[in-house]
């Protein structure tokens, strides 16, 4: 129902309801340990807050640990988010505690980065927040613009919110989803049983009731297509009325897509995206990996403090506006003492995104649970370059590099928030792919194992070694390309590759579709930053600018990595993934489309072909879809030709 005509919160007042008591704290809701922290004596409240946080604490710390350059950041990250989330939880109405308490650890962040405490962060939300003027919304508050995942979420029932939240998205058991709720496991297993298909419901009433004038004759179709046809059949070029207007409506398009993917079984990690303001689907993925529907969370430790200190608990609940910011500003102290202690980036104790947790190929090593990492294991090769700790300095402005220039040009604009990291699930089946060459083959042209059979031409000298199973090598002038474009560079695209590169000399492109003047995309070494890049050209011109993303960690050369390049034209963003893991993203400022051959083994430069690759290329992969976080990893992961 809308949320005007919910039923009001209890009352935060003292007349409100004593609340549990401490042997009844284990069964008692999120909600009712939630205002209990807040109104009640202090032995009470310390013990509603040490049930809450030992249900949450494994999230919350996982999530805060992505969010932070070092161990000790991520325990003040903590306590400060879970300080905060207790007064707005009791103001915002019906709504889950653990997402709101997630979205309140982006809320916290976004106020270190805006004060004295950005160092602590990671160094890729800290690019995030400065390319999103830190605009992240208060956890609770309804945006009648805002997404409409989102709204939906918003407007249904608390409980519905509970289920869909740790059923769907972190694949919680029945009996865990009943314990946050309150309620046993019959009672959750009935509501279990509508929550999804009132998200679908709700989603779809908000889209037409919000359709602009133009789209009306098109909503109720959208919603009818999208949940008989799973996935979107015509585009820009379709050959129905509904297909030209979703290739021209980016708001129907946006639409159709996520009631499709409501309507299928991908839709989790959607929804942790769309509520985590920040790397929700990687959330998504660290908290479902290792586990089963049936696996309960870890057990929580008897040894260690609650995240919510007796310290801090009397003056929340003062609800005194000064003791609140004297609570902030008591973890601004503690945060710079921390900081000063471990304040070098690879010291031994630096967290996720401290190089010691970050290998050479800039994947992260430590376990999402929090533990001690287990010493990090490099890819089989003769080099096995040292971690470049440069990778993790993020400058105050986000800088816009130009390939080949030397200088670096502050970005003028701000885009708003973007799903940084798209949706997808374990074991999510890739939508069929355009081209894909193995390379198993000698011959003269190499074999498209897809369905289109795309052929290319070998040009220059090529060999093809037992590596992989088969690859190709390039000696520096030899490449291939197809007779024709393989994908609209306008559209979203994924291209993925695994590469040996022997040399690291200059420019090495392991693909990219020509234009008339430059490649549209450029997957590539680049010796200007010593890394693997992802580039879009604004124009066909050598002039013009150019959207990219660089790797974390420097190339191993001699060693197989594997690449990923995305380009998601919805969010207007493009990734690029080493090994499976997102190294970075970064805005798409033009919709210019290259309408040349695909290369494989060159680039194109000024008209002529250039950045000539030398190594060993195996499994090529083209798709026109924006892949997901979970299937980039799933293509890493696969193994030589399967």
């Amino acid at each position: 129902m809308p949320r005007s005509a919910r039923t009001p919160s209890p009352s935060s007042g003292p007349a409100a309801s004593s609340g549990p008591s401490g042997r009844d704290m284990a069964a008692a809701g999120d909600r009712e340990l939630a205002r209990t922290t807040w109104q009640e004596s202090t032995a009470t409240a310390t013990a509603a807050a040490r049930e809450l946080a030992d249900r949450h604490r494994p999230a919350l710390a996982a999530y805060a640990a992505r969010c932070t350059a070092t161990s000790a950041a991520a325990e003040l990250l903590c306590t400060a988010a879970q300080n905060a989330a207790v007064p707005s939880y009791d103001s915002v109405g019906e709504t889950a505690w653990r997402p709101h308490l997630l979205r309140t650890v982006v809320r916290t962040a976004a106020d270190w980065a805006a004060g004295g405490m950005r160092r602590h962060l990671a160094p890729e939300l800290v690019s995030w927040l400065t390319e999103s003027g830190a605009a992240v919304e208060a956890p609770g508050e309804e945006n009648a613009e805002g997404p409409l995942l989102v709204r939906s979420f918003q407007q249904l029932h608390e409980r519905q919110q509970i289920v869909l939240w740790h059923m769907y998205v972190e694949q919680e058991d029945l009996a865990r989803v009943g314990l946050y709720a309150g309620v046993g496991q019959a009672v959750a297993r009935r509501w279990s049983e509508t929550a999804a298909d009132e998200l679908r419901t709700v989603y779809a009433r908000l889209y037409e009731e919000s359709a602009a004038p133009e789209c009306r004759p098109f909503s109720r179709l959208v919603v009818t297509r999208a949940r008989t046809e799973r996935v979107r059949t015509a585009g820009p070029e379709g050959s129905d009325e509904l297909g030209g207007h979703l290739g021209g409506c980016g708001n129907c398009s946006w639409a159709f897509d996520d009631l499709s993917r409501l309507n299928g079984e991908d839709w989790p990690p959607l929804l942790a995206e769309a509520l985590l303001p920040w790397n929700g689907g990687r959330y998504w993925a660290d908290r479902t990996s290792d586990r089963t529907p049936e696996q309960p969370p870890p057990a929580r430790s008897a040894a260690r403090p609650p995240v919510l200190s007796g310290l801090l608990l009397p003056a929340l609940r003062t609800r005194s506006v000064k003791a609140l910011v004297a609570v902030v500003a008591a973890g601004a102290v503690l945060g710079l003492v921390l900081g000063a202690v471990q304040a070098d980036p690879v010291s031994p104790s630096s967290g996720a995104n401290g190089s010691s947790d970050v290998d050479a190929w800039g994947r992260d090593t430590r376990p999402a649970n929090g533990e001690e990492p287990a010493p990090p294991s490099a890819p089989a090769g003769p080099s096995t370059p040292p971690p470049d700790h440069k990778a993790s300095d993020t400058s105050e402005v986000v800088k816009d590099r130009k390939v080949r220039k030397d200088a670096t040009d502050p970005q003028g604009h701000r885009p708003p928030p973007d799903r940084s990291t798209p949706p997808g699930s374990t074991g999510e089946e890739l939508t069929p792919a355009r081209l894909r060459w193995d390379f198993r083959n000698a011959g003269t042209h190499p074999v498209d194992t897809s369905s289109s059979a795309r052929t290319g031409t070998y040009h220059g000298q090529v060999d093809w070694r037992d590596d992989r199973d088969g690859s190709v090598w390039f000696d520096g002038g030899s490449f291939v390309k197809t007779s024709q474009a393989v994908l609209d560079t306008s559209r979203s695209f994924t291209v993925s590759a695994w590469v040996r590169p022997t040399s690291a000399d200059g420019f090495l492109t392991v693909a990219g579709q020509d234009g008339n003047n430059i490649s549209g995309f450029l997957l590539q070494y680049t010796p200007d930053d010593d890394r693997w890049r992802l580039a879009m050209s604004h124009q066909d011109s050598a002039e013009a600018d150019e959207d990219e993303v660089l790797s974390a960690g420097r190339p191993a050369t001699g060693a197989w990595q594997h690449l990923t390049g995305v380009f998601d034209a919805e969010n207007r963003r493009i990734r690029l993934y080493v090994d499976g893991r997102l190294q970075g993203t970064a805005p798409r400022t033009s919709s210019w489309k290259a309408g040349g051959s695909f290369t494989v083994g060159r680039g194109l430069w000024q008209g002529e072909g250039a950045d000539e690759y030398q190594g060993h290329i195996d499994d090529v992969r083209v798709f026109q879809r924006a892949v997901s976080a979970s299937q980039a990893a799933a293509l890493a992961d696969a193994g030589p030709n399967s």
